[in-house]
């Protein structure tokens, strides 16, 4: 049978799903409200000299993400061959007006590591019970690691400060929130995919891309047949036939299909008209899943006058970088990675008034910075298309949510990174588009 398909949103898992079933042969149309494709894969250069480039949304990719170096080889990309492992204690901390290093942080709370290991430890217990990371609503204590926060599991572990600290910074980081707002069991589920990953692929790495993800995304786009893909046509409603079509319009045009795709954020689907009323369930997820708060901030300056290595601070910026690490130049990039409340607290500023914030909490770490020569600041809680960086499972939402975004609501499809076993990362992306795709063309 030969099945239209629309596909709304022209992000990393709604490309990957355009390319299959197009490639298959259905008809299939994109349609993505912004003046770009990408979504949250985006390269930006922001007039940076050198030839030098940062990523204003989604950056790493792991070693074990088996789905994003298919595509990498499939469009003839690299990866960096530098790579990072992600530890909970970065190697610099600014505190109280000075830079430590590793060793001298023993020196401060000399319970530090003990303490975030028996966090850490905690977690890989209750990841223990997730025999399947696709369906972590299946842990025999499902309920009470899912209604427990990270911040209630500080608590009743009695970490001592430096190692709550570093705890909300790793919460920050990791889920772009703050510890009261991500789900134990959600943590638990990062957990164990990755370990039931690394089982079976090796010790976990991490790299950027070479050139920028948005290679993924344009090399994807150039897959589609020509007028695909259909730039700043913001989807306004959905409407569903009882034979089981489907209408979608936009502000200018209408589109009949078999099946439709949401994969945009599920804050832009709070804004489209269904008709009829979407489940309850289905709203519910759709109006009320957590998003992170990631601001990401990158200040290029003329020379590098910083110690290598990543630095977790007190201020404002919270973790700072530097992307441009060995590329060749002599100015370089400092990325300031900054969620939760930070996250949000620049997202309701100016970007001019973000650039001026992050370089004065770096220049508290790094007094001899010069002036800055080029920037970006990207708040994408501020951006009303994303509404949030990438999902987070509060207290409570993996019961209430999880299995509700994962299966088809009649013609309709959820695909994104909060559909995801892999949620949050470009890796998620590329599964969830896959896993609709083959959903659609096993229908009749």
């Amino acid at each position: 049978m030969h099945k239209r398909v629309i596909v709304v949103g022209a992000g990393l898992s709604g490309l990957t799903a355009a390319d299959i079933v197009s490639s298959a042969g259905c008809d299939v149309v994109v349609l993505e409200a912004s003046a770009r494709l990408g979504g949250r894969a985006y390269t930006r250069t922001a007039d940076f000299v050198d030839g030098q480039y940062a990523e204003a949304g989604a950056e790493w990719i792991d070693s074990v993400h088996q789905r994003v170096h298919a595509l990498i080889e499939r469009f003839g990309l690299q990866v960096d061959p530098r790579s990072t492992t992600w530890t909970a204690v970065r190697r610099w901390l600014y505190r109280a007006g000075r830079l430590l290093g590793p060793d001298e942080l023993l020196t401060v709370e000399p319970t530090l590591a003990a303490d975030l290991d028996r966090l850490e430890d905690f977690v890989a217990e209750v990841a223990d019970g997730i025999a399947d990371p696709g369906r972590p609503q299946n842990h025999p204590l499902a309920v009470r690691f899912d209604a427990m926060s990270v911040a209630d599991l500080v608590e009743q572990l009695e970490l001592g400060d430096l190692a709550r600290f570093f705890a909300m910074r790793n919460m920050q980081g990791e889920f772009a929130a703050e510890p009261r707002e991500v789900s134990v069991l959600f943590m638990a589920q990062q957990r164990a995919v990755y370990e039931q990953s690394a089982a079976r692929h090796g010790f976990v790495e991490a790299q950027r891309l070479l050139g920028g993800v948005s290679g993924l995304t344009d090399g994807l786009a150039r897959q589609l047949p020509s007028g695909t893909v259909r730039l700043e046509q913001p989807v306004v409603s959905v409407d569903v036939s009882g034979e089981g079509g489907v209408v979608v319009r936009t502000m200018t045009e209408s589109f009949d299909a078999d099946h439709v795709i949401l994969a945009c954020s599920l804050v832009a689907l709070r804004s489209v008209r269904f008709r009829p009323s979407l489940p309850d369930d289905l709203a519910a997820a759709i109006a009320g899943l957590g998003y992170g708060t990631v601001t990401k901030t990158a200040l290029q300056f003329p020379s590098r006058v910083w110690p290598h290595g990543y630095a977790t601070t007190e201020g404002a910026a919270q973790r700072v970088y530097e992307p441009t690490a060995d590329v060749p130049g002599s100015a370089g990039i400092l990325m300031a990675y900054t969620g939760g409340d930070g996250g949000r607290r620049l997202a309701a500023i100016e970007e001019t008034a973000r650039l001026d914030a992050m370089e004065r909490s770096e220049r508290e770490m790094y007094a001899n910075l010069p002036k800055r020569i080029a920037g970006f600041s990207r708040a994408w809680s501020a951006e009303p298309l994303f509404g949030g960086s990438y999902a987070v499972y509060r207290p409570g939402e993996i019961g209430r949510f999880w299995e509700v975004l994962r299966r088809a609501h009649g013609p309709l499809h959820l695909a994104g990174e909060h559909a995801a076993t892999w949620t949050g990362y470009l890796e998620g992306a590329i599964e969830s588009g896959q896993t609709v795709a083959a959903r659609i063309l096993s229908t009749d």
